[in-house]
């Protein structure tokens, strides 16, 4: 069971849910783990909640999550309970358990520490409002970002490179490190210019960045190109990202990547049509909080990218002032493309 789908874990409590007791108690199945933990599915009624218990003796600090509207998490003498009310939606419950399950088979050391973890990561990432199947601006967001990721960031800095993608953390910017950072627009067009939407006077405001860039990518749908399920993949299997894993898994899951929503994520295809970098200094057309005056905020506006063409930086350079940025700080310097 301890790689079970999330329909298949749906399926396990509506069968203990069925044999509802006359009196109120519970009905507990224990499930296979392949660590040395006791693992159980438990309802208990007459409240009907939902519950995975992990037994373990790791020393874990206790601690209470409100995971979501009646999903909470307990931590307490070293024993982790996932529990959801009866009214809460029992699919993101079963999909949370399909994750837990199958990170708690993939950890060899720690693994209720992990696993608590891996609820602090879930918690994050469903107050973020996800959790759900991504739309499809959504995936295309991600796909942008993952796309730039692999192509860009991880090439410049391989050992910064999960660290530095910031925006799955909540983050203004997609990327940021030490003092640049990296905003990604991605559109599916055939339009050699299309406008790119940017949310918040916050996202171009360079702050106390000494480097802003913003990348724009437009795709076109292909059936020979790739999915963002294939794209995952390649990144889950990139060399470079070997010692990365698990920093990897968990900016996934908060960027809305569910592993159990995969089939979701297998189609559309696409390919990368073009790519374009821009600077973000004075002079470039944005909004930023300065402009506004009080009260006024969340700011969103459409940007013309043919206005941004003095303002064009070579990819190569890019690429190279990355690296210097972060190994040698303070000697980069950008020149136009």
């Amino acid at each position: 069971m301890n790689s079970a789908s999330a329909t298949e874990i749906g399926s396990l409590f509506s069968d203990l849910e069925a044999e509802a007791p006359s009196e109120p108690g519970t009905v507990r199945r224990r499930l296979p783990s392949s660590v040395t933990l006791d693992v159980f599915a438990e309802v208990r009624f007459p409240e009907r909640e939902w519950a995975l218990l992990i037994g373990s003796k790791e020393r874990l600090r206790d601690q209470d999550l409100v995971l979501a509207n009646g999903l909470s998490c307990a931590v307490e003498n070293g024993n982790v309970e996932v529990v959801a009310q009866q009214g809460t939606d029992r699919g993101v419950f079963s999909v949370l358990l399909a994750d837990l399950l199958g990170h708690l088979a993939s950890t060899s050391v720690g693994p209720a520490a992990g696993v608590t973890r891996r609820i602090a990561t879930w918690q994050r990432m469903l107050g973020r409002g996800l959790g759900e199947v991504l739309g499809r601006e959504e995936q295309v967001g991600l796909f942008g970002e993952l796309l730039l990721l692999r192509d860009l960031v991880l090439p410049a800095v391989p050992d910064h490179a999960i660290a530095a993608w910031s925006g799955p953390r909540g983050d203004t910017k997609d990327f940021t490190w030490g003092k640049w950072g990296l905003e990604t627009k991605t559109t599916v067009s055939m339009q050699r210019f299309p406008r790119c939407r940017i949310h918040g006077e916050q996202q171009l405001d360079a702050g106390p960045l000494e480097h802003l860039l913003l990348a724009h990518q437009t795709l076109r749908d292909d059936s020979t190109g790739l999915s963002l399920a294939d794209l995952v993949d390649d990144l889950r299997e990139n060399r470079a990202l070997v010692d990365h894993r698990q920093g990897l898994e968990d900016a996934l899951l908060e960027a809305g990547w569910v592993e159990a929503h995969r089939r979701h994520y297998e189609h559309p295809r696409w390919v990368l049509n073009n790519r374009r970098f821009y600077r973000v200094q004075d002079g470039f057309p944005r909004i930023v909080s300065t402009m506004l005056p009080p009260g006024v905020s969340g700011v969103s506006y459409n940007l013309d990218l043919r206005l941004c063409g003095g303002f064009q930086v070579d990819e190569t350079a890019v690429r190279n002032v990355l690296g210097v940025l972060v190994n040698r700080p303070g000697e980069g310097q950008f020149v136009g493309g």
